[in-house]
Parts: structure tokens; sequence; C-alpha cells
């Protein structure tokens, strides 16, 4: 399959995707520049717990290790080589002198680099006039939906809040500002599409293509286990549908999906095996729950891209049978895979925006420029070159497009100017945090309230007793102990055989701590005080 991308298409995509990343970078930036010793920017914009989980990983690898440790729990999970991506960044961390926030950063702007470069050779395979691709790959970095007019017109239907500013599996933009391991999903996957449909092709290389698109896959399936079924649901409905239409089994498809199949196998069953069967990760199975929102909330989400790409769509079933037909293909079945009975429904959007993209510019392309006879009667009536207006009309559409990735960049930088608290974190916390990094074994778990816990993992990679809603085993029902614990509905007695049976031998008393209730760790004959500042307590289990 030939995508014919020229040097000079190749310039032009480098040079906007470096002004795409920086622009993404507006936020973070501002965070830093305003930080000050008494209050310390925590790295992340969006979803700090995630991402405090994610730097929890790169401590892992910075330590030296290939196993995910799973720190946000107090009890030792079973060693697991899962979410090895955060873990391989910290391993390249070990040759390179920068910090586990600073490596995060890094890997989001190669990611993201990445991710927009494999997405202008996506659409080159599809679109031949290079104004198209350019405006499908704009439309993947832009696009989004009408989220910021339902916040101007205050419609929240279910009470949910758009998904433009919460999912971020499902955009571009919104993907490489956050994640780098979406980003890298999304270019893995299309690579993936598109070496199949190379290999498919008459006349292709016999191994050159399928080799690269089975390890594309099993690489994404090493980020995500989810993502072979994604991938699969698209290639084999894209061959069954072939088969259907030319009457004719291509048994050269069947071997390749086999193979394909055959080389997932074994991470899926060592997958399968590790979360259903050590309890800590069962726990995190039951709590990992990405569930779809309704179904408006996809079409608002999509907004005028998605429009598009429905006139699209229906334009090239109507066509004789191509290639092309993948996009409809991936866009169908990702449809369906967002409510199917699983327990992580929304993140099948991940890599879907890029067929919607080029689904969309098809649309724009074979239906609207080429079909409004109106306009060209009016334009050739004033005079005005409808070459001019079509370009005119490729950027309102884009522009339309844009109101909510700039309302993350600009509206992330407003918050992180404000020294927003969830953002944040004092400076005594801060200090107290390194010195248990530098007096205490990562294993010795430290009992925290929830906020206190999601940020030592990500700083000092140590183990925490309370510290995320889906990492941390048994979640509720440490929420719970962790607030009478801090109250005053234990006793000294219960407080002390709780810290023992969780396995930890730190607590942390901070003003995050001391809001939950009226315990005074220094009245507890069980701790004595090992650190101390301003604001902020570090005591030690007694022995005794």
């Amino acid at each position: 399959m030939r995508c014919g991308v020229t040097r000079s298409e190749w310039a032009w995509a480098l040079a906007v995707s470096s002004l795409v990343l920086l622009m993404s970078c507006i936020p973070y930036l501002t965070g830093y520049a305003v930080q000050t010793p008494e209050w310390a920017f925590g790295g992340a914009v969006f979803d700090r717990p995630d991402y405090n989980v994610h730097l929890a990983s790169i401590q892992s690898g910075l330590r030296g290790e290939w196993q995910y440790p799973m720190l946000h729990t107090s009890e030792n999970a079973g060693p697991a080589y899962v979410k090895l991506f955060y873990i391989v960044v910290g391993q390249v961390g070990r040759w390179l002198p920068l910090s586990a926030s600073a490596l995060y950063q890094g890997a989001r702007l190669v990611c993201g680099l990445w991710m927009l470069l494999t997405m202008y050779v996506f659409a080159a395979c599809f679109l031949w006039p290079v104004v198209l691709r350019r405006t499908a790959f704009l439309l993947l970095v832009f696009g989004s939906g009408l989220g910021w007019l339902m916040l101007l017109l205050r419609w929240q239907p279910s009470k949910i809040s758009p998904i433009d500013f919460w999912m971020m599996d499902l955009y571009g933009f919104f993907s490489l500002l956050t994640f780098p391991h979406f980003s890298a999903m999304m270019a893995l996957l299309w690579t993936a599409a598109l070496a199949f449909l190379a290999h498919w092709s008459p006349g292709a290389s016999k191994g050159r293509w399928l080799v690269t698109g089975v390890i594309a896959s099993v690489l994404a399936q090493a980020i995500q286990p989810f993502a072979p079924l994604i991938l699969d649901t698209v290639l084999a409905g894209y061959a069954v549908w072939g088969w259907l239409h030319h009457r004719k089994i291509n048994w050269r498809e069947v071997w390749s999906l086999a193979i394909l199949g055959m080389a997932q196998l074994p991470l899926l069953v060592y997958s399968t095996v590790l979360f259903q069967g050590d309890p800590v990760w069962q726990s995190f199975t039951r709590q990992n729950l990405t569930l779809s929102p309704p179904p408006i909330y996809y079409l608002l989400g999509l907004g005028l891209p998605g429009v598009l790409a429905l006139w699209g769509g229906w334009l090239l079933a109507q066509r004789r049978w191509s290639k092309v037909r993948l996009l409809l293909v991936w866009t169908m079945g990702v449809a369906i895979l967002i409510y199917l009975p699983t327990q992580f429904q929304r993140r099948f959007t991940e890599a879907v925006m890029g067929p919607v993209a080029v689904l969309a510019v098809m649309g724009l392309s074979r239906g609207v420029l080429r079909h409004s006879r109106k306009l060209r009667r009016w334009l050739a009536r004033t005079g005005y070159p409808y070459r001019r207006a079509r370009g005119l009309m490729l950027v309102l559409i884009l522009i339309a497009a844009m109101p909510s990735s700039l309302y993350l960049v600009f509206g992330g930088a407003l918050i992180t100017a404000s020294r927003s608290v969830s953002l944040f974190d004092s400076g005594d916390v801060v200090q107290a945090v390194d010195w248990l990094g530098s007096q205490s074994d990562w294993q010795a778990a430290v009992f925290s309230a929830e906020r206190t816990g999601s940020l030592i993992p990500a700083r000092i990679g140590h183990r925490v007793y309370l510290g995320h809603p889906i990492e941390t085993a048994d979640y509720a029902a440490k929420s719970e102990n962790v607030k009478r614990f801090f109250g005053d509905a234990m006793t000294d007695a219960e407080r002390q055989s709780m810290l023992r049976e969780g396995g930890c031998r730190f607590v942390f008393y901070s003003p995050a701590e001391r809001a939950l209730g009226t315990f005074r760790p220094d009245t507890a004959g069980f701790l004595r005080l090992r650190y101390s500042n301003a604001t902020v307590k570090v005591y030690e289990l007694s022995s005794e």
C-alpha cells in the first residue's frame, strides 16, 4: 500500500508537529514558572492521580526493576510484567541525568511526535491531494467536540461533564497533552493496520509487512492488554466484509490473521492468569472500571468532525470496494466495542480519531465541496476564485473544531498560573517526602491520607497504604480505615493493630491528615517522631 509522502510533506508535518508539541507545553511551563519554595508544581495538569501512578512506575524503572510493583497499595502484589511502558521509560532514565518528571515529559514529547508523524502517513495512505492530507492531520491534532458549547449553555445530560475535557483516550491532542502511552498506542495501532493492508495488497512482500504488523500489535498489547481487541476487530471485520463482497475467501488474509492471533496469545494468557490469580490484582481488576457515557456524549464529543465523518462514510459505502473501507470498519467496530459488557469500554476509543479525521475530510471533499453548486454559481457571479473559497472553508471548519483543544491548553495554563492546590504541593510536604526517600526502604509502607499517598510513590517510589482508587487494593475499605484512624472512631490499640496488619512502618502527618480528624500521633505511645518541620511530622511504628 503506497502512501507517497514527499520530502516537502515530511518537512511540513515535522514543522507543524513541533509547533503542536510546543503548544502542549504551555500549561506545564506555566506551572513550573509560578512554583515557589513554598509551593511546588506536581508536574500534572490533568488527571493527576493517574499521572502519579505512571510516575511511580518510572521510579521503579529508575531502581532497575522490570516488574510492576503497584506502589499505591501496602500489599506486596505478585511480580508482574505489566504496564511496561513507564518501566521502560525509567530504565532509559538510568542512563540520563533526569528526574522522573523530566523523563515523563520527554516521553510525552517523543511519543507525541511519533504519533503525529504516523497520523500523517495514515492520512496519506487514504487521501491523495496534499491539502486533504494536511486537513485530516490537523483535524486529528485539534479536532474536538462541542463540549465548549455545552459549558456555555450549562447543559449536561446525565449530569456528566463534556467528554472533551476528561476522556483523553478519544482525542489526539488531549492524549499527547497528557499521557505518552496513549500516543504510543495510537501510533502502534495505525502502524499495524497499515502494515496488514500492505501485506494483503497484490504483489506485496510476503513477510516484511506481516512482521511489522505483528510486532506493532504485540508492542501495543504490552502497553495495554486490551489493545488486540481493537486491532483484531478492525482487521477481521475488514477481511470478512471483503470476502462477502468478492464472494471468495482470501486465504492469505486468513493465515496472516491466524499468525497475528498466535503472536498475541502468550501475553493474553499471562494477563488472564495474573489478573484472575493474584488477590491484589483481582482487586485491581474489579476497581478498574472505565465505562462509556451515554451515546449523546460521544455524538457531541465528536462534534463537527463526527458529522463530516458520517457523511464521508455514507458516500464511501456507496462506492466500489477499496481499502478505504477499513476506515468504515474501524469506526463501526469501535461503536460496538464501546458498549460491550466489559469493564474498559471507553478505552476502545483509542486511535479511532485517526479514521474519523480521514472520513471527515472525505465527507468534506466529496460532499460539501464537490456538491456545493450554489456556492460555485455565487462565486462565479462575484468573481471570487473557487479554490480560494475552498481553502477558506477548510480553515473555518478547522477553527470550528478547535475550541475545546484550545480550552485545554489555555484553561490548563490559567489553572496552573493560579497555583491550584490540586496541582501544587506545599514545600513542607515535599521536604518530608524527600526525607522518607533518603531514610527508608521503598517497601516500608507509609500510612497517610489519599492525597499524600498519591504523591509519595510518584516522588520517591515508596509504597503506601492508600493512594489511588484503582491501584489501592480494597480501596473503599482502606479509605474508611484512614478516616477512622485519623478521626476519633478508633482506640490506640486498634490503630496499632491496623498499622501492623497493613504492613505500614511510617505514619505521615500533614495538613491533609490533620483535616481528617482529631487524632494526635504525638500522644500515641506506639509511634515515635522521626522527622518534623513547620507543618509536617513523620512517625515510625515502634517495634515493641
